[in-house]
């Protein structure tokens, strides 16, 4: 593990995060707490229109940045009316499908900033298994082709 995501590990507090609607997933992620008072979130959910999004945020930023080996927010999520959170549909992209493999097995970059200057994190990695294992189980049901609104999958 190299140094920078071994020290991070140390201060970071990573937890899955998990949200169900009757039974069925609709939000999963990570959520990164940092003892200076930063809160990251990162995640993957249902929109009300049904389609799947991936959105990154970061309490009380006016401006945040997430990188990892293959995915940049600031190239692969647009910015809202809402400067702490970014949010868009990555299913059709391979920065989709990596972001969460790469934070659980490598780490990344975070950049933030609330007004009073940039500061940049280092993200811990690998992240425990028992994290990773609970997103993919929580995202594997989520985008599932027999969820309530689609026909049984018969295979």
């Amino acid at each position: 593990m190299p140094l920078l995501a071994a020290a991070a590990a140390l201060l970071w507090q990573v937890a899955p995060i998990v949200v169900l609607s009757q039974a069925d997933p609709v939000l999963c992620g990570y959520r990164y707490r940092h003892p200076d008072g930063w809160a990251l979130s990162v995640e993957k959910g249902i929109a009300p229109d049904g389609s799947v999004f991936t959105a990154v945020a970061v309490d009380g930023a006016l401006k945040l940045r997430l990188q990892t080996a293959s995915f940049d927010s600031d190239r692969d999520l647009p910015t809202g009316a809402d400067a702490s959170r970014r949010q868009g549909n990555l299913e059709q992209v391979d920065a989709g499908g990596l972001l969460f493999f790469e934070l659980g097995v490598s780490g990344g970059g975070l950049t933030v900033d609330r007004g009073d200057g940039a500061r940049s994190f280092d993200l811990p990695a690998p992240l425990a298994r028992d994290l990773t294992a609970t997103y993919l189980n929580c995202a594997g049901d989520l985008i599932r082709p027999d969820g309530p609104d689609q026909p049984e999958n018969t295979h």
